[in-house]
């Protein structure tokens, strides 16, 4: 299987794109107009706004830790430490290598093992994803979403339908791993992982629990959403609910593509193709598109810097990173 490292291309397109992104963003936008975008009526509200990362990422710990829950018994507190440093790597480094440093610190810390921590961290954004389009079946009913946005949403939900189709064979199929060991060294360790995919998803065998981490995850956008809302009432905006719904949903949708460390561009364009399809001018929602990408990169970034070097981290602790990350 190739690394990370023999596919330069991927990091290469990302980089592209995000240029792409960021210069139609600018273009046309004349230094007024910028200084007059990003001159807040409220300056007061960004600290508002920038708590609501606590929500976020507390409600997003909860559902690790419930997921992680028939694994091991792991203290809120560390997983709320965990996910402010794996989003630290997130900004800073490509590929998501954050995902893998969070796993390889569960492993470490509490013996999960690492797929099965990999696997809990893989479903946490499943959930997201799953939430996400909730959200937007629960949008269209109101309001008329962009045909991007429904191509984007129909695209995830089909990948979340192959998802969970999948845990279903892993739940039901139990292989002899004994047995694959000693005839097939390299199928035994493809077994191996699928089995411990399953074991790390039993959380959500339960319909019960399901409903509740899916609950969970719609907590989490309801804290972005008024994160926006705060952002808006900054500038001085009145507009509808709907309006950071669709903001968020549109971000979410573009930063599943390939971009520079920290989504730079893709969050950016999809927050003014956003607002400017609801009739905002172009500066102003880049103005709300900067300042919403930086309260969210800034204090995450910094907390997580802070646990990364209080933990004492190490390279070895990096098990898992792709290499080039």
């Amino acid at each position: 299987m190739k690394s990370f490292r023999q596919l330069p291309w991927l990091r290469i397109s990302g980089l592209l794109l995000s240029g792409l992104f960021l210069y139609y963003c600018f273009h046309a936008l004349s230094w007024a107009e910028l200084r007059t975008a990003f001159a807040i009526p409220q300056p007061w509200l960004l600290a508002v706004a920038a708590l609501g990362n606590l929500a976020v990422l507390g409600f997003k710990t909860w559902v690790w830790q419930l997921l992680l829950k028939p694994s091991a018994r792991i203290p809120f507190a560390f997983l709320f430490e965990a996910q402010h440093v794996g989003c630290m790597a997130n900004v800073l480094l490509p590929l998501k290598a954050g995902e893998f440093l969070k796993a390889g610190v569960v492993k470490k810390r509490y013996a999960v093992p690492y797929t099965q921590a990999l696997t809990s961290i893989g479903l946490e954004r499943y959930l997201a994803g799953f939430s996400l389009v909730l959200l937007a079946l629960g949008l269209a009913l109101v309001f008329p979403l962009p045909a991007w946005i429904k191509t984007g949403a129909l695209v995830m939900t089909l990948v979340l339908v192959a998802v969970q189709a999948g845990l279903f064979l892993l739940w039901q199929r139990h292989p002899d791993l004994e047995k694959w060991r000693s005839r097939h060294p390299w199928l035994y360790r493809i077994f191996q992982t699928l089995a411990h995919i399953g074991e790390g998803s039993q959380a959500l065998r339960s319909w019960r629990t399901f409903l509740w981490l899916v609950l969970l995850s719609m907590l989490v956008w309801i804290s972005e959403i008024a994160m926006l809302k705060v952002l808006e009432l900054a500038y001085g905006l009145e507009l509808s609910w709907a309006a950071p719904v669709l903001v968020l949903v549109a971000i979410n949708l573009a930063i599943a593509l390939p971009s520079a460390p920290g989504n730079l561009g893709a969050f950016e364009i999809a927050t003014v193709l956003a607002y400017t399809g609801l009739g905002l001018d172009k500066a102003t929602a880049l103005g709300i598109a900067v300042y919403f990408h930086v309260l969210q990169i800034l204090p995450v970034t910094a907390l997580g810097l802070f646990f990364y070097f209080r933990w004492g981290l190490r390279a070895k602790d990096w098990q898992g990173v792709p290499e080039g990350a």
